[in-house]
C-alpha cells in the first residue's frame, strides 16, 4: 500500500513538471511570435502620432514585416536616445523609426538592408531664403543660429563641419519648428523628408526647405546583432517588396517626391 501511494505521488509530481514545461514552452512560444518594434513618434511622416493613433511610413513597414515573419505587432513607443539600449537590452527586438546607418551605430547594432536614400537639409524662413544658396557653408558663419535634434546624424553633422554660430538641440521637431517661427533659429538642420513634411505644414507661416543635401544617408532597421532570424527575415521581406515592386509605392505613400 506504501509503496503504491507512493508510486501515486511520484505520477503526480512528473505530471506536475510536464504541465509547468508545456506551460513555460507556450509562454515562451508566444513570446518569440511577438514583434516588439521601438518607434519613436516625433519624425512625420516617418513616424507620428494623429488623433492618438501612430501612423507613418514605418508603420507601414512594421505591419508588413509582422505578417511577413508570422509574428504579432507590438509598437513599443521610445524617445530617440533610448532606442539603441532599450534594443540591446531586450526590451524591443527592431528599431523601425527612420534610423540612418552609421559607423557609430553599426558598432553596437546590426541594421538590415536600407529601404531609403536620403539626407539632411535646412529648413528656413523664407525671408532669408538669399542667406541659404551654398549648402553647408552657409551654416558656418558665427551669426548663423543652428537647431538640430539631439543625436540624430543632423545633430552629428552640425558638429563635425564645426559650425561656429549658436547651436540649440531639441528633442521634437516640433520645438525646433516653435523656435524657428519665434526668429530664436536661422536654420533647422534635419532629415529631408522630415523637413519637406514640416515646410509643406507650416507654407502658410512662411517656413521653406533648402533642397541642397548636406549630406547623403541611407535608411534601414536596427536589429540586435545576435538575432540572425529577425535580419533573415527583414532582408526577406524588403527583397519581396522590392520584387513586387511595392517598397517605390509605400515610400511615395507618405514622400510623393521620392525617387529611388
Amino acid at each position: 500500500m506504501k509503496q503504491f501511494a507512493l508510486f501515486i505521488t511520484l505520477l503526480l509530481f512528473v505530471a506536475g513538471c510536464v504541465k509547468s514545461d508545456s506551460q513555460n514552452s507556450l509562454k515562451q512560444d508566444q513570446s518569440t511570435k511577438l514583434l516588439r518594434v521601438g518607434i519613436s513618434t516625433n519624425s512625420p511622416p516617418i513616424a507620428y502620432k494623429q488623433l492618438n493613433k501612430i501612423i507613418g511610413l514605418e508603420v507601414d513597414f512594421a505591419r508588413g514585416l509582422a505578417e511577413f515573419t508570422g509574428r504579432q505587432l507590438k509598437l513599443v513607443q521610445l524617445k530617440w536616445k533610448d532606442q539603441i539600449p532599450s534594443l540591446l537590452s531586450g526590451k524591443t527586438d527592431i528599431i523601425m523609426s527612420g534610423m540612418s546607418i552609421t559607423n557609430s551605430r553599426k558598432y553596437r547594432i546590426t541594421f538590415a538592408a536600407p529601404y531609403m536614400v536620403s539626407g539632411q537639409i535646412s529648413l528656413i524662413r523664407r525671408v532669408d531664403r538669399s542667406k541659404f544658396v551654398s549648402g553647408a557653408t552657409d551654416l558656418l558663419s558665427p551669426t548663423v543660429r543652428v537647431g538640430t535634434i539631439t543625436g540624430t546624424t543632423g545633430d552629428f553633422f552640425i558638429q563635425d563641419i564645426k559650425a561656429r554660430g549658436a547651436r540649440t538641440q531639441f528633442s521634437t521637431s516640433a520645438e525646433a519648428v516653435k523656435a524657428l517661427l519665434a526668429d530664436k533659429l536661422d536654420a533647422f538642420v534635419y532629415d529631408l523628408p522630415g523637413n519637406l513634411y514640416l515646410a509643406s505644414k507650416h507654407t502658410d507661416k512662411g517656413l521653406i526647405p533648402v533642397t541642397i543635401p548636406l549630406t547623403r544617408e541611407y535608411l534601414a532597421w536596427g536589429i540586435r546583432p545576435d538575432d540572425q532570424e529577425l535580419l533573415d527575415g527583414a532582408n526577406n521581406y524588403l527583397g519581396t517588396l522590392s520584387n513586387e515592386d511595392m517598397l517605390t509605392k509605400m515610400i511615395q505613400r507618405w514622400i510623393p517626391y521620392y525617387k529611388p
